[in-house]
Formats: C-alpha cells, sequence, structure tokens
C-alpha cells in the first residue's frame, strides 16, 4: 500500500522510534491491514504495522496489542518470543516494532513440507507459555468477533449489502443449518463455563515466525482472558484444513466408479490425509501439555473449535469469490462433524492423548 503522505509518515515514524525510516526502500506486505518493511538510515529495519478500520474498531484492537505488551512486559520464557515493540501511535493507527530478519512463517513450513513433529512440539510448548501469561487488563473492548457470531441469525442491511456473492452463499447455508446453529451455541456456552487463561485469540500458522532457534509468534489484535481451547483449536485446525485441503485439490476418482465406492475412495484418501498430519497435532498436544494447566474439557472444546476454523475460514475465503466452489462445501461439511461430534474426533487427531 503506497504512503499517501511521505513526509507526515517519515516524522511520525522516527518519532516513535527514533530511527529514520528510508520510504524509497520500503516492502509491502498482504494482509488486512497495512503492513511495511521499513529500512532505517541507522542499519536495522522496522515492522509497521497501520491498523484498517473505523476509529472504534482501531481503538479497540490497539488496545489489545498494547495490554498484551504491557503484560509481556518483564516476562521470562525459555520458548516465546515476541518482536521488539517501539511504539504507537492512535490517530494515525500506526504500530511499530523490530522486523525479524530471515524469518519464515509456520504456514510456509507447512506448505513446503518443512514443519517437522519436533517443531510443532516446541510450538505447543509456546503456546503453553502464552497461557500462563498473567491476565491482561481488565475491560478491554470488544474488537469484530461478536459481530460475526450474531450473523449466524441475521445480516444487518450494510453488511449484507457489503457482502460478496460467496458470503451470502456461505451465509444462507450456515443460517439455514439448525443443528449446525445449536452445536456453535453450545460450543460457546461450554466456552463461557471453562476455566479461563491469557489467550492470542486469532492464532494461525502464519502467527508464528521461525528466525534460526528462535519461534516468534506475531499479531497481537485479540489478545484476551478467554477459554485456551480456542488457541488449540486454531492451532490443530490449521493443520487439518490444510490436509483436508490437499486431499480435495488432489483427489482422483475415477468417474466410472459407483456412488458407494467413490464415498470409499474419498474417505480413504482424507484417512490418509489425516495420519500424515496426526503425529504433528499429537506431538503439539504433548508439549503444551508439559506447560500449560489442562482442564478436563479442554480437547474435547478444541475440537469443536477445529471446526470452527473451518468456517471461520470459509468465510475468509467467500470474500474474494462470486459462488462457493464444491470444495469449499465438502471443507464445510468437515467442519460440521467436527463440531458436532468433538468428543467423537479429538482422540483421531491427536488431540487429548499422552
Amino acid at each position: 500500500m503506497p504512503v499517501k503522505r511521505p513526509a507526515e509518515f517519515i516524522r511520525t515514524i522516527a518519532s516513535i522510534s527514533g530511527a529514520t525510516p528510508v520510504v524509497e526502500g520500503m516492502q509491502g506486505f498482504v494482509g488486512r491491514n497495512d503492513n511495511w518493511r521499513v529500512p532505517t538510515a541507522e542499519a536495522d529495519d522496522l515492522f509497521v504495522k497501520r491498523l484498517r478500520g473505523d476509529r472504534a474498531q482501531v481503538k479497540a484492537r490497539m488496545s489489545r496489542i498494547l495490554a498484551f505488551q504491557q503484560v509481556i512486559a518483564g516476562q521470562r520464557s525459555s520458548e516465546l518470543r515476541t518482536a521488539r515493540f517501539r511504539g504507537s501511535d492512535l490517530d494515525q493507527g500506526l504500530l511499530v516494532f523490530d522486523y525479524v530478519p530471515e524469518s519464515r512463517t509456520a504456514s510456509d513450513l507447512l506448505a513446503d513440507g518443512e514443519l517437522d513433529v519436533e517443531l510443532a512440539h516446541r510450538m505447543g510448548r509456546v503456546l503453553g507459555e502464552i497461557h500462563r501469561l498473567p491476565e491482561p487488563p481488565a475491560d478491554l473492548p470488544e474488537a469484530a468477533e461478536g459481530r460475526k457470531a450474531t450473523a449466524f441469525y441475521a445480516l444487518s442491511p450494510e453488511d449484507y449489502a457489503n457482502c460478496s456473492g460467496g458470503e451470502v452463499e456461505a451465509w444462507s447455508m450456515l443460517q439455514h443449518d439448525k443443528v449446525l446453529v445449536e452445536a456453535l451455541n453450545l460450543l460457546h456456552r461450554t466456552s463461557a463455563e471453562a476455566p479461563v487463561t491469557a489467550t492470542h485469540g486469532d492464532l494461525r500458522l502464519d502467527q508464528f515466525l521461525l528466525a534460526g532457534d528462535d519461534v516468534y509468534v506475531i499479531d497481537w489484535e485479540e489478545f484476551r482472558y478467554f477459554d485456551p481451547a480456542r488457541d488449540v483449536g486454531s492451532f490443530a485446525g490449521e493443520f487439518v484444513h490444510h490436509a483436508v485441503g490437499r486431499m480435495f485439490a488432489e483427489l482422483d476418482v475415477d468417474p466410472d466408479l459407483s456412488p458407494g465406492a467413490a464415498h470409499e475412495a474419498i474417505v480413504a484418501a482424507g484417512d490418509q490425509r489425516l495420519t500424515n498430519i496426526r503425529e504433528h497435532i499429537r506431538r503439539f498436544w504433548c508439549g503444551y501439555q508439559e506447560v500449560a494447566e489442562i482442564d478436563e474439557g479442554l480437547a474435547v472444546r478444541a475440537t469443536g473449535y477445529i471446526g470452527w476454523h473451518f468456517f471461520d475460514r470459509l468465510l475468509a475465503g467467500a470474500v474474494h469469490g462470486g459462488r462457493l466452489s464444491a470444495i469449499e462445501r465438502g471443507m464445510a461439511g468437515i467442519g460440521r462433524n467436527a463440531l458436532l461430534q468433538p468428543e467423537r474426533f479429538s482422540s483421531v487427531i491427536g488431540l487429548g492423548e499422552d
């Protein structure tokens, strides 16, 4: 994204960071916010984020980021690393961090087949350390997550008008599935009664940066005190979603097969993909248990959140399409099964075992 007023941008970043940005060398990144790698005259690069949204949304998300910085200050951890925070400017929605050089996201490593089970184990320990952080300040303003939950009943005229064709189709499919909506309500009620911890709130594999031997966790815009199963399910859901996506993308079923035989072939392909990633999830769970305190129902609730993760990804992808694809509908069906029967699937995917 271009900088509309470069001179003002330079002054603001210099004031926040104490370094002199070199705008000509900036590199932009894709994301829901404006993100840049900004070289400086002092040699070290900065990572600058400009939060998008109306003022209330920007203030809510920035408050959560600043709350995390307040909590993490002075904390000593053996595994968790975070990018050094330089400062912020609420009026411009700007946040400035040190850039983490020579880093790769865990999502890139998984896509390239380079995320091994030992790294998954370490990432479990990292998440365990996050869930043992002190309680963040109370009364943090809510971000947009609650708005998404109400959309399972009705879209406002404004939201409907701003939907793509794919989003309208997705919401219609979800809103008419009363069994699914009740399962989501049950998960919400169960989470509300569960023990709470500090949580990331929006944990995905691209929030993990690997630099040398260090594991960094970034993007703390949804930081809150909440059910830790949400983070655990989101992490495991990334692996399951990736495996199922690969399965559908590479599926080659003989068109001459009977419907029953074709179904068996698809199930067999899915079983193979889950087998390939199950050890990663199991090792992640082992690492997590070594650090975090586990309540009795956490694995089952986390499996429910794996199902929700599929719908979260469905809605994120639907923004860019006029229709839902057959693959997207198939993946939604798998997420639905995880939500409706979490007790059945938790051990199958590698959660809930020592």
